[in-house]
């Protein structure tokens, strides 16, 4: 009996463009952790002062802020699939774009449940990726996809405290995420 190797198929991998890739992407994880903390604090506000008005014009600059990360982390997903060549990686970039637009070319009173499906999906893509990109790097990047992940599901849950939760986990996975790709020297 032979014992023969089984062939990986190697992806060739433009190094140069790959980092300034992942610099985008840090970029994009710094958005989102802003994102995360303001949402935290505005609910947790908002659970102490129930009273207390907030600024009308906060949420659609929150969200606005939330798009163009998400914006940001699509085009360091493409990049990043131009790079590689991994397809996973272009196909969550389409997701985050999507999610980032459909709330502006979608208008309704609400999130409708579509347009709550595709930011469920592009947010699980984002947490995939940066969990093949943590293999790819050398780099334990499974507790923080995995915070994103759970941070997901929690807001999915029709619970506020879960959702509340799942905001938390969000802040949390973005900057285990950050701290862990800035700090990798292979990976800067």
């Amino acid at each position: 009996m032979t014992n023969k190797k089984a062939k990986v198929k190697k992806l060739p991998v433009q190094e140069e463009k790959a980092l300034r890739c992942v610099k985008w992407l840090n970029i994009s994880l710094g958005m989102g952790l802003l994102y995360a903390l303001i949402l935290v604090f505005i609910v947790s506000l908002s659970i102490a002062a129930p009273d207390m008005p907030m600024p009308a014009i906060l949420q659609p600059l929150l969200l606005l802020l939330w798009a163009v990360a998400k914006i940001g982390f699509a085009f360091a997903l493409v990049c990043l699939y131009q790079a590689t060549g991994y397809t996973k990686w272009a196909l969550a970039a389409v997701l985050l774009a999507a999610s980032a637009v459909l709330p502006y070319l979608l208008p309704t009173d609400g999130p409708t449940t579509f347009t709550i499906g595709i930011e469920a999906l592009a947010v699980t893509g984002l947490s995939l990726s940066l969990f093949d990109l943590g293999r790819a790097t050398n780099t334990e990047m499974g507790i923080p996809a995995g915070m994103i992940f759970l941070g997901v599901i929690l807001q999915i849950l029709q619970n506020e405290l879960m959702a509340y939760v799942g905001i938390v986990f969000l802040a949390i996975g973005f900057y285990l995420s950050l701290r862990r790709l800035w700090l990798q020297p292979s990976v800067k």
